[in-house]
């Protein structure tokens, strides 16, 4: 059996999936279209190709058409519902690995760029800023930077780019946009940012 081809056939699908798995209630198709940010044929395409699968099951009430996942289908409770368990925990594991490999270990850790930002395309980068107590504690830290980025590439597949700052560096105006992007979109792995 090779249903998942059936049910993740393309992008378009996958995004629909993750969309009605993230939601307990049902949505109309036009929800679901401002929730994955996909064009209205793309969404309904995938949403048909879904109900047809069984994946998605389909109520209708008058003219609009309500959809949900089935948690009943056997790919959805063993092979999905475990895959996006994995997304939604992701931030927290990679907290860990940090917090375990990096030595000494950062004031706090925040994760920024295209991965941070939700984008599908994210390159396969994760970018990683860290802040230490003092530039000694970050120099010394440098040693460890190459088992992180082991760890990122065969735990999640991915590129670590990092950047390494002290509290006495931080406020160096070569670093503003750095904060900006920090600001806009950082996801706080941990600690606490001065």
């Amino acid at each position: 059996m090779r249903g998942l081809n059936a049910i993740l056939a393309n992008r378009s699908q996958l995004q629909v999936l993750r969309t009605l798995y993230e939601h307990e209630r049902a949505l109309t198709g036009r929800e679901t279209e401002r929730r994955t940010g996909l064009s209205n044929r793309a969404t309904m395409l995938a949403l048909d190709a879904l109900v047809e699968a069984r994946a998605v099951n389909c109520e209708k009430e008058g003219r609009a058409h309500y959809y949900t996942l089935n948690h009943e289908h056997y790919l959805v409770e063993r092979a999905l519902r475990p895959a996006f368990d994995a997304e939604i925990f992701f931030w927290d594991d990679l907290r860990k690995a940090v917090r375990a490999t990096v030595r000494p270990k950062p004031l706090a850790a925040v994760a920024t760029g295209p991965l941070a930002r939700e984008e599908a395309d994210y390159g396969g980068r994760l970018i990683l800023t860290m802040i230490f107590s003092t530039g000694r504690n970050r120099i010394r830290a440098l040693a460890t930077i190459g088992d992180l980025a082991d760890t990122i590439r065969d735990r999640y597949g991915m590129v670590l780019e990092h950047n390494m700052l002290d509290t006495y560096t931080m406020d160096r105006e070569e670093y503003t946009p750095l904060w900006r992007r920090v600001e806009r979109e950082g996801i706080l792995l941990f600690g606490t940012l001065p």
